[in-house]
């Protein structure tokens, strides 16, 4: 189970300008099915993906996987959680330019498969 714990998040914007992205938000999410999420240009959507896949932290709160904070993973069990638990279709792609799409997918897999048996 992911439970988010009273997490918060803040993206200064210039020198002046800070925009709350996430207020104190607290949820659970089961360890099956799938969950949709919601909500118009600026609610906090890519925010909260962001941290739920650990590519950012939150200011306050905490997020929990089956029982352990995040804040006390190594990096060993965040590089787990990320090939367990999330997988991300990024909107920029992310691909390693230098590879083709199928030799992309064969690098995320291998690293999957050697991460699982670390």
């Amino acid at each position: 189970m992911i439970e988010i714990k009273g997490v918060s998040k803040t993206y200064s914007i210039g020198k002046n300008n800070v925009v709350l992205a996430l207020n104190n938000i607290s949820f659970c999410l089961p360890n099956k099915g799938m969950v949709f999420i919601t909500g118009a240009s600026g609610s906090g959507k890519s925010t909260l993906l962001n941290l739920l896949g650990l590519l950012d932290l939150p200011d306050k709160g905490e997020i929990i996987i089956d029982g352990k904070s995040l804040n006390k993973f190594k990096k060993k069990e965040v590089d787990y959680y990320r090939n367990t638990y999330v997988g991300f279709v990024f909107q920029e792609y992310n691909l390693l330019d230098n590879f083709n799409v199928g030799k992309n997918i064969e690098i995320a897999l291998n690293l999957q498969k050697n991460v699982g048996n670390k």
